[in-house]
């Protein structure tokens, strides 16, 4: 367990995300977000080179940003660094591959 940001499981992830102040963020690329993703995410693409900059202005600190990827990597990685920069930060744990292993809900495809 990391101290930096909560993990989740799919189904702890999904009543986080239920709060309304909770931010969806998928940093997956944007050719993945639009093959879908969960409902109501943003997608900044954690490889860009501005992502850092992006999220900073994109994410306000006071909201927790719940944060996901395909398989947990990408993601966790993301966690990691905004965390470091001040975020409340919680993680999907094996991405959304487990959401949709789950049977939760996605959109865009």
């Amino acid at each position: 367990m990391n101290s930096k940001y909560i993990t989740l499981n799919a189904n702890d992830f999904e009543k986080a995300i239920a709060d309304s102040s909770a931010i969806i963020l998928d940093v997956r690329t944007a050719d993945e977000y639009s093959g879908g993703h969960i409902p109501n995410a943003i997608n900044i693409d954690l490889s860009s080179p501005n992502f850092p900059d992006e999220a900073e202005s994109r994410l306000p600190k006071y909201r927790t940003i719940a944060v996901y990827c395909k398989n947990g990597v990408r993601s966790q990685m993301a966690a990691t660094l905004l965390a470091n920069r001040g975020y409340n930060i919680i993680y999907l744990h094996g991405g959304i591959s487990e959401w949709i292993k789950a049977g939760k809900e996605t959109t865009g495809e």
